[in-house]
């Protein structure tokens, strides 16, 4: 059970905060993030998947605020935020190929659309599906092209939400690699909600979250102490 060796600063500082009420639930928060990749843990309804979308503009209560840096991306329409969203449920085009979905995230943002097409059906292992249409596709191969088509948009924050959830452990520890190392060099910044233990231990950082507020924020060891014990020990 591999953990980060090092805490990885981030090049954007994300400040959210929230007072909302949603159906039942009174989200209740405000949160500062430095660190390059930060995980938020908690229980099924606890309002780990609405933080991000509020953080993504998809959802805009009122006494609720979202600073990017030294940008106010309150009142920002969510095209303009430069902020990648990647919900539980994949929203590929359907008539498109696996390579026009990438495309069409390329199409305002690269200057070079072919070599940023090819480094990401390379990076997220597609290149022997670039023709094939979404409803052709796995679950799992659904989720790469979706991160592949996020990070083709170039964005300064990456927002997932359980994308690795249901792929097969070797292959979510290779993708989790080569997405941490390609973020690292081009400057992205990365929340991701989990309920897996030993995902948000590779993290640098995680917001435990539990009805609709932060109960703990730090480094994985300290928040999951407890989990990990209990992870450990089934593993001896």
């Amino acid at each position: 059970m591999a953990e980060p060796n090092n805490i990885t600063p981030s090049a954007h500082t994300l400040n959210t905060q929230c007072h909302a009420t949603l159906g039942t639930l009174h989200l209740a928060a405000e949160f500062r993030i430095t660190k390059a990749w930060t995980a938020i843990f908690g229980p099924s309804g606890a309002g780990k998947s609405s933080f991000l979308r509020l953080i993504a503009g998809l959802w805009k209560p009122q006494n609720s605020s979202v600073q990017l840096d030294d940008n106010d991306l309150t009142y920002t329409p969510a095209h303009q935020r430069r902020i990648a969203y990647i919900a539980q449920q994949p929203a590929l085009f359907p008539h498109m190929s696996v390579r026009q979905n990438i495309a069409f995230a390329c199409a305002n943002q690269c200057a070079d659309s072919e070599a940023s097409i090819a480094q990401m059906l390379q990076l997220f292992q597609l290149d022997s599906l670039a023709t094939t249409k979404p409803t052709a596709l796995s679950g799992g191969e659904r989720q790469r092209v979706l991160l592949a088509r996020a990070l083709a948009s170039q964005p300064r924050f990456l927002l997932l939400d359980e994308v690795f959830t249901g792929m097969h452990r070797t292959l979510r520890d290779t993708l989790h690699t080569r997405l941490r190392e390609y973020c690292s060099a081009h400057n992205i910044a990365v929340l991701s909600v989990t309920h897996d233990v030993p995902e948000a231990l590779l993290h640098d950082e995680v917001l435990r979250i539990d009805n609709g507020r932060i109960t703990a924020q730090g480094p994985p060891h300290e928040v999951l102490a407890e989990e990990r014990s209990a992870l450990l020990q089934q593993l001896q």
